[in-house]
């Protein structure tokens, strides 16, 4: 399963040469995967409030053709991966016209106690959460 935000473009997220700076992409990738983890019943306030983090343990970003000030784009996500102690989300965006992506990238995440920042094993603490995602896997 999949869910897709739609975004455009602001004039501060472009550089000088009028093309989206790299930076704004990891942006709405986190756009999106707040809107995926939403559409299970679960938000990120209700895994912090249980005592859940999920700090950032790896972000690639590949650009294949530069947006512009005003594009109109989608950027689709998915949760690839989960294990007891790593989620991987992958994301895609698309620009109006154009049926490729323009940019691909993935985000990997360790699931951690907010108290101690160690590592938690997500399947044994919250298994019920851990269901409802892993079952988004095998859509």
């Amino acid at each position: 399963m999949f869910t897709e935000i739609e975004v455009e473009v602001r004039y501060a997220e472009t550089d000088k040469m009028g093309i989206t700076h790299h930076s704004v992409y990891p942006i709405w990738y986190e756009l999106a995967r707040t809107e995926i983890i939403k559409k299970i019943g679960i938000t990120y306030s209700d895994l912090e409030i249980k005592g859940i983090m999920l700090p950032l343990a790896e972000l690639s970003c590949k650009y294949i053709i530069p947006s512009t000030y005003e594009d109109k784009l989608k950027i689709r996500v998915w949760i690839s991966k989960i294990t007891p102690a790593r989620i991987i989300f992958n994301y895609e965006t698309y620009k109006n016209g154009i049926d490729k992506p323009i940019a691909t990238g993935f985000t990997e995440h360790a699931w951690a106690d907010s108290n101690t920042l160690k590592p938690l094993n997500f399947k044994k603490a919250f298994p019920e959460y851990y269901s409802k995602i892993e079952a988004l896997i095998e859509e």
